[in-house]
């Protein structure tokens, strides 16, 4: 697989996952936190690693994809446009825990806490300082990223900025994809749970831990950049 040639700078919960279907749908392999949890190859610890120690093994981590948005490559979008400079950076604008859960999950939880909740979105519970720190994120990007590499999207404008970004043409026939709308987080975690299950690649493992639905909230000011767009 070649190097990243997309790197998703926007934050979860702002039409990443709208964005990662269309990139697959325009023939690349993305990652996005949904495909690396179905991904049993993936291992969250080189984010948590990468995360503190602002390096990373970039080529492992995203071993398999040419294109990665959303958690956790949006927490690395400066060191990875330095990593592969011919990169396109695009720039998104604005569950029950009676279950036991496989290890990857629990794994991949424990990732998203160092880089997310812990991290970048550390002490924002509000609307207000959410955005506004959401919009410092991207003039810091827009500052970073030469204009040449960089697309500002707003998921509601569809496939002409995009494919026009990235000098192709929209699939024939095709809408843009407009994935996982507000409210369907913990249903896709339990998607995704079933289908780890049922490939019995691995088996549930212990009692996923109760703040699970917090982390769901955590993201819910989110919402509000792209109206019913998530993730």
């Amino acid at each position: 697989m070649p190097p990243l040639k997309i790197i998703g700078a926007g934050w979860g919960r702002t039409g990443t996952l709208s964005l990662c279907h269309a990139l697959e749908l325009l023939g690349f392999s993305c990652h996005h936190m949904q495909s690396a949890l179905l991904d049993l190859s993936q291992d969250p610890d080189l984010f948590i690693e990468a995360y503190h120690t602002r390096t990373g093994d970039w080529e492992r981590a995203f071993m398999g994809y040419d294109a990665a948005v959303d958690w956790p490559a949006a927490e690395f979008w400066e060191e990875l446009a330095v990593k592969y400079p011919d990169a396109k950076t695009i720039q998104d604008w604005p569950m029950s825990t009676e279950l036991e859960w496989p290890e990857h999950m629990h794994k991949f939880r424990r990732m998203a806490r160092a880089i997310i909740r812990d991290g970048a979105l550390q002490g924002f519970s509000d609307k207000k300082a959410m955005i506004a720190r959401y919009m410092k994120h991207i003039e810091r990007v827009k500052k970073t990223i030469p204009s040449h590499r960089l697309l500002i999207f707003d998921a509601k404008d569809g496939w002409q900025p995009l494919c026009h970004f990235l000098n192709m043409s929209p699939p024939s026939g095709v809408s843009y994809p407009h994935s996982n709308r507000g409210g369907d987080f913990e249903a896709r975690l339990l998607w995704i749970r079933k289908q780890i299950l049922e490939s019995g690649s691995e088996k549930s493992t212990s009692m996923f831990p109760a703040d699970l639905k917090q982390m769901s909230a955590s993201s819910l000011p989110m919402q509000s950049l792209c109206k019913d767009e998530a993730s």
